[in-house]
């Protein structure tokens, strides 16, 4: 009983020195992480501003090329249906990428060795 309580002690001592070890990480981490989001976020929006234009302005030329033709309102419903399958790539594409749970690895990493330690010890 007594070595078990000894243990134990040893063990809250171990743990209470790993926390701060702990915070420092993921500060970092988290710095890391909001640099590489940040720099993601900007990407996607100026590739999302892109995409829309060209879309914007392909349909607009569809249309302008079969004005004058009896297949004016067949060039804008073609419009309407590549809008419709852009958006539905658009959310493929997204629920394809989303949630890949890589952040933080090294902080993981290091709290399932520390627990695999304890496990040992014990």
């Amino acid at each position: 009983m007594l070595k078990a309580l000894q243990k134990s002690k040893q063990l809250s001592v171990i743990a209470m020195d790993r926390l701060g070890d702990y915070l420092t990480l993921l500060q970092i981490e988290m710095k890391l992480q909001g640099r590489e989001l940040s720099a993601q976020l900007l990407g996607y929006l100026l590739a999302l501003m892109c995409t829309f234009f060209v879309l914007l302005f392909t349909g607009i030329a569809i249309m302008v090329t079969f004005w004058d033709s009896g297949y004016r309102s067949i060039a804008a419903w073609f419009v309407v249906a590549l809008y419709v399958i852009a958006a539905g790539a658009g959310i493929s594409l997204i629920r394809q990428h989303a949630g890949s749970g890589l952040g933080m690895m090294t902080l993981r990493e290091e709290i399932k060795r520390d627990v695999a330690l304890l496990r040992e010890s014990l």
